[in-house]
């Protein structure tokens, strides 16, 4: 993901790290396909990732994270702040940028992707765990964005900065679900760029012309 510096090559660890989580999540989305959200445990999803229940528990704090998604922990005060801060003038981009920051990585599992699609269409539940989960981050960031725009009104568009941090993340979050489809439909690992953010709000644009 561009921010105006040049990546750093991605280390030993960190691939090992995204290998291991890719691992428990597809372990997880396949379980919850072929059994039900329910009947998916734990001691199988280590199982099926040939992983240790300690290992599990150290990259998702529950069950449901992993079938679904973790909600993702935004970061605190002058980390996050220096994320918004990266593109001023543009405080979507900056959303997208700190979500990805929050994940630890700009990378799009396309498999796991395509399967949770497909578990959302089918189980009702997966479909509720998903959107607890999309609420429980949400709040956080809202509140962080509207902190942001209140220590920095001369960048904000609107006088109320919590309906204009609400608004950005929301257009955030939708155009991350369109973008998912683009996503979905390559191979292994996809790295999510800020062109991605720019090309949906940019038929954004077109739809409000």
């Amino acid at each position: 993901m561009s921010t105006g510096q040049d990546p750093k090559p991605e280390g030993l660890r960190a691939r090992k790290r995204r290998a291991t989580e890719n691992a428990i999540e597809t372990s997880a989305v396949r379980l919850a396909l072929e059994l039900g959200v329910e009947h998916v445990t734990v001691e199988a999803i280590c199982e099926g990732a040939d992983i240790s229940r300690s290992t599990f528990f150290n990259y998702f704090a529950a069950r449901d994270y992993a079938i679904v998604g973790r909600a993702i922990s935004i970061p605190e005060g002058t980390d996050a702040f220096a994320v918004l801060d990266s593109s001023p003038d543009d405080l979507p981009l900056g959303i997208f940028r700190l979500l990805f920051a929050a994940i630890g990585h700009t990378h799009v599992n396309s498999e796991v992707a395509r399967m949770r699609t497909r578990l959302i269409t089918e189980q009702p539940e997966a479909a509720r765990m998903t959107l607890a989960t999309l609420l429980e981050s949400s709040y956080h960031l809202i509140a962080l964005v509207t902190a942001w725009l209140a220590a920095h009104p001369e960048h904000a568009k609107l006088d109320a900065p919590e309906r204009e941090a609400v608004l950005a993340v929301s257009l955030v979050h939708g155009a991350i679900t369109v973008q998912m489809s683009t996503w979905m439909a390559g191979e292994g690992d996809v790295n999510a760029e800020d062109d991605d953010l720019h090309r949906v709000m940019a038929e954004y644009r077109a739809l409000l012309a």
